[in-house]
């Protein structure tokens, strides 16, 4: 479909489970929550609502965090709709009505909210204590920073590139969002389909704790001010950092990457590892930093290990007897009303 963006809205990071679906459906005017027996009840629902869209409306489809092609939810901001499943029925319940699904699934699936619970709430223990370690890391780091240095690149930035773009007579939009999510195959990463259309694109190179966090910050600052709306993808990991931001109005995105990681030429790189650090770690230092980072790891890849426990859900949802064809969704979308 052309103008499908997809992205996450909810994840479970190192300070728990997220949700930034408020957000992305403040400005929404009519929200269905789908009331499903199970995640593929919902999925086959969105699926062949996105079919009736017409091909040059622009639509966000939500990607569900547990189940690779498992949906979330999708939103037409033209049309001022949002079609979303049960999880986020506590943000928007106040403004939004529910769509009964339940009688289409054939075979009931399981229970499972129960063991799902702990299944997350164990992953997340996991995550947490990498962060911790992660945390430490980047404290250290820090000590090793030029902070005048990195004040000074930004600005430069910010005077060449931001600056010269015209105030927007607007009221201004922070959509939040996921950059991937933790899965049982580690994280996973969609920013090359999100930024395919755009033609500026910055990469900030560095190490984890280097500031790219910070710089982006400070550029998103200075972007709101002028009036523009921005998409904020936050590290599925550490929720805390932003991994990317996105500035659709002005055709520009600013990436956080890693140190190794290969450009074209044309792109504009921002390494800020060979800018700001003094690197001049001491040997006990650098031993010190190998250790936590394999302690880092192993907790992180302990969660992840809980975390692929969810896929045996997988079977018994693929499994369920469900019919859904493509004009019973648009007698149930004409039944509830909605505008599409």
């Amino acid at each position: 479909m052309s103008g499908q963006i997809d992205y996450f809205v909810r994840g479970y990071t190192g300070f728990g489970e997220v949700n930034y679906i408020e957000s992305n459906a403040k400005e929404i005017k009519d929200i269905f929550i789908l009331k499903a027996a199970n995640e593929k009840t919902a999925t086959l629902f969105l699926k062949e609502f996105i079919k009736l869209i017409d091909d040059d409306t622009v639509i966000e489809v939500i990607e569900h965090p547990d189940f690779t092609q498992a949906l979330d939810g999708v939103i037409i901001r033209e049309k001022s709709l949002a079609i979303l499943t049960t999880p986020f029925i506590k943000c928007v319940s106040s403004h939004s009505h529910l769509i009964d699904l339940t009688k289409y699934t054939k075979l009931p699936v399981r229970f499972i909210a129960k063991e799902r619970k702990s299944i997350v709430e164990k992953a997340i223990s996991h995550f947490s204590k990498s962060l911790e370690i992660h945390q430490e890391l980047k404290r250290i780091n820090k000590e090793e920073i030029d902070f005048k240095i990195a004040d000074e690149i930004i600005n430069n930035f910010i005077d060449k590139e931001i600056n010269i773009q015209p105030n927007l007579d607007k009221d201004t939009h922070v959509y939040e969002r996921m950059l991937g999510i933790n899965r049982d195959e580690g994280i996973t990463d969609g920013k090359s389909d999100l930024i395919t259309s755009i033609k500026n694109k910055v990469y900030l190179k560095g190490s984890p704790r280097i500031g790219k966090s910070y710089f982006m910050k400070q550029v998103m600052n200075e972007v709101t001010n002028k009036g523009y709306d921005i998409e904020v993808y936050r590290c599925p990991f550490n929720s805390d950092c932003i991994d990317m931001v996105i500035i659709r109005e002005m055709n520009y995105c600013i990436v956080a990457c890693r140190l190794n990681e290969s450009h074209k030429e044309k792109d504009h790189v921002i390494d800020l590892q060979e800018i700001v650090s003094n690197d001049a770690h001491s040997e006990e230092d650098k031993n010190l930093f190998k250790q936590l980072n394999e302690n880092c790891n192993e907790s992180y890849n302990l969660g992840v290990t809980e975390l692929s426990k969810l896929q045996k859900f997988a079977g018994s949802i693929e499994n369920s007897e469900i019919e859904l064809t493509n004009n019973e969704v648009e007698k149930i979308l004409k039944d509830y009303k909605v505008n599409y």
